[in-house]
């Protein structure tokens, strides 16, 4: 499985790198704009819905990922992400929820709580042991001028997904 979902982090990579040198005439790519992130994840099972009288999988996870900003419209920061989630399995020798994905995320600033503190919304797709659909939202606070914490729910097709995550902008 990890070998699959290194081949496909490294397609999504290339395809990139491909499609940047492509649209360089097009459009510029500002390498500030680009971000990393990591973070620890508690993720839930919803066996119950599919079987009557089964017990919920919960398991814990780590995930990678990185980001590239396009600016903000009417207030609203625009970004793309992609990155790999790893999780343990969630029944005794079980299936983990291991893969790749790629999802838009929003944000807004909310200064009238916090000058630091950013709301997030996700919306995407994951390939791997939970394949579909992926939305979520979240909050952002800045420690750093490019350091942040991000704390997010995540809803997939089949599993639920409660994430840290630290960022770096370049």
């Amino acid at each position: 499985m990890i070998k699959i979902i290194s081949t496909a982090f490294l397609a999504l990579t290339l395809s990139a790198s491909v499609l940047a040198e492509e649209t360089k005439n097009i459009v510029s790519f500002d390498l500030n704009k680009f971000y990393a992130g990591a973070g620890f994840s508690h993720n839930r099972i919803d066996t119950s819905s599919m079987i009557d009288g089964a017990k919920d999988g919960k398991a814990s996870g780590a995930q990678v990922f990185a980001g590239y900003e396009y600016g903000s419209r009417n207030g609203f920061d625009i970004s793309t992400e992609a990155g790999l989630i790893q999780t343990g399995d969630f029944f005794t020798g079980s299936e983990d929820a291991d893969g790749v994905w790629l999802a838009g995320v929003v944000s807004k600033d909310l200064p009238e709580i916090d000058d630091k503190l950013s709301a997030i919304v996700r919306l995407g797709y994951g390939l791997g042991g939970d394949d579909g659909l992926l939305m979520g939202f979240g909050a952002q606070y800045r420690l750093l001028p490019q350091a942040f914490v991000r704390l997010e729910y995540l809803n997939k097709d089949i599993t639920q997904s409660y994430q840290v995550n630290a960022i770096y902008k370049f």
